[in-house]
């Protein structure tokens, strides 16, 4: 062998030898620990983080703080022309509309926790939908929850009808969540949730001081157009958007601070905001007496969701291979007249009825399924308790549901303005 061929030998070998080691230094680096520093920390003993636990950290530099109010979720029932609830369509889609308006609620409760977490924000509340006052409003809708995985599609708006931004987000728990001893406490949704505050601080982070003052102002007088429109609605104006029917809410100037139907309507809006703090109470109530049965639902449901979803998968797999074995029975009997042609389009033939079989097979045992998720969930509803508000000395009781009793309260409010603006006809 000549001295090229050798020197060529000797250079093919390093290659590969490196290629080798490189390859066991990274299965080797997969396999060890995280840890990066060791020793105690520099920068104070509360520094440092539980194993596994990744929390993102919010700074938040301004002293303009934005209130928030999260309409309890649109449930996601699916509705027919007529805007009625389509019966069939829920069977389809596997909802049960009692989890649904459960999780409705508990979704918005969790979102509002996960909001607050980030410090970035006023007030932040749990509302019975978006016709209350406030500056920014998330508004969610559950798309899909199955107690694997669930799909919330989020809407963000300030008061002045603008879009911040709309995003969707999607989630899905382990299998193996449960197993783990130290979160049992934790919420397994809790994930999007986290995600969903972060989004909607990303937009406000977005928003210079001066956009949010605005944003308040705009608010202010909204509220303050909703009792007096004659006073206060020339301090608005809207712009139309060319691309859809919203329009925009423009701020054109605010009254003097020392306006006496201003004042008035700024003491309403105390009670107004009052009975909206003292509404998340009820909210937390609800939650926690409907926490251990949603919980135990989640727990005992999350190995046949995992079931139902593999089965749906293996029924796509065999339609598909029916299908092109379908086809093919159909191309080989149209293309050979020969013994063995039919011979092969009979044999494929059958394929395709036994794959197809299989798959009605699998429907037949995802509605057994469907069945037991279902029984599971109708002891889940939601239950509204009676509030009793003091307004001017006197105690009204508020019943219905949480949207019935604020709209009561609005009508008990807009009596009191009423009735202080026009003094002469208590006479």
């Amino acid at each position: 062998m000549n001295t090229l061929a050798q020197l060529k030998k000797i250079k093919r070998f390093s290659v590969v030898m490196t290629l080798s080691a490189l390859f066991t230094l990274a299965g080797c680096q997969s396999t060890q620990t995280n840890v990066t520093s060791v020793g105690p920390s520099m920068s104070g003993p509360g520094s440092s983080k539980a194993l596994g636990k990744e929390e993102r950290s919010y700074s938040y530099n301004s002293n303009v703080y934005l209130n928030v109010a999260i309409p309890v979720f649109d449930p996601g029932l699916p509705k027919d022309e007529y805007g009625n609830i389509d019966d069939e369509e829920l069977v389809e889609e596997d909802i049960w509309p009692q989890v649904r308006r459960l999780e409705a609620n508990r979704f918005a409760v969790n979102t509002r926790e996960a909001l607050s977490d980030t410090k970035a924000f006023g007030a932040v509340n749990v509302t019975p939908d978006a016709n209350v006052s406030a500056d920014v409003y998330v508004l969610g809708k559950i798309n899909y929850s199955d107690t694997e995985t669930v799909e919330i599609g989020v809407r963000v708006m300030d008061a002045s009808n603008q879009i911040w931004g709309e995003e969707e987000f999607e989630f899905r728990v382990g299998e193996g969540f449960y197993r783990d001893a130290l979160r049992k406490g934790e919420n397994p949704y809790g994930p999007i949730f986290k995600s969903i505050a972060g989004y909607v601080y990303d937009l406000l982070m977005k928003k210079s001081d001066e956009e949010k003052k605005t944003i308040q102002a705009v608010s202010d007088m909204r509220y303050a157009t909703m009792y007096s429109p004659e006073a206060f609605g020339g301090y608005l104006g809207e712009s139309s958007n060319f691309f859809s029917n919203r329009s925009t809410i423009t701020l054109t100037g605010a009254p003097a601070e020392s306006d006496p139907m201003y004042q008035r309507v700024n003491v309403i809006k105390a009670k107004d905001e009052q009975f909206i703090d003292s509404l998340q109470d009820s909210y937390d109530t609800f939650y926690a007496s409907t926490h251990d049965a949603y919980r135990t639902y989640q727990q005992e449901t999350l190995p046949v969701a995992i079931d139902i979803r593999r089965k749906k998968e293996e029924r796509t797999r065999a339609q598909v291979g029916a299908g092109i074995l379908a086809t093919a029975a159909i191309l080989l009997g149209k293309n050979s007249g020969s013994t063995a042609g039919q011979v092969a389009s009979a044999a494929a033939g059958l394929g395709a009825v036994y794959s197809l079989s299989e798959a009605i097979k699998t429907n037949r045992e995802l509605g057994t399924q469907r069945a037991l998720l279902d029984e599971m969930g109708q002891n889940l509803d939601i239950k509204v308790t009676p509030q009793v508000v003091e307004l001017n000395e006197q105690n009204i009781e508020l019943t219905g549901t949480a949207g019935e009793q604020y709209a009561q309260l609005r009508e008990k409010l807009k009596e009191i303005y009423d009735l202080e603006s026009t003094p002469l006809t208590q006479l």
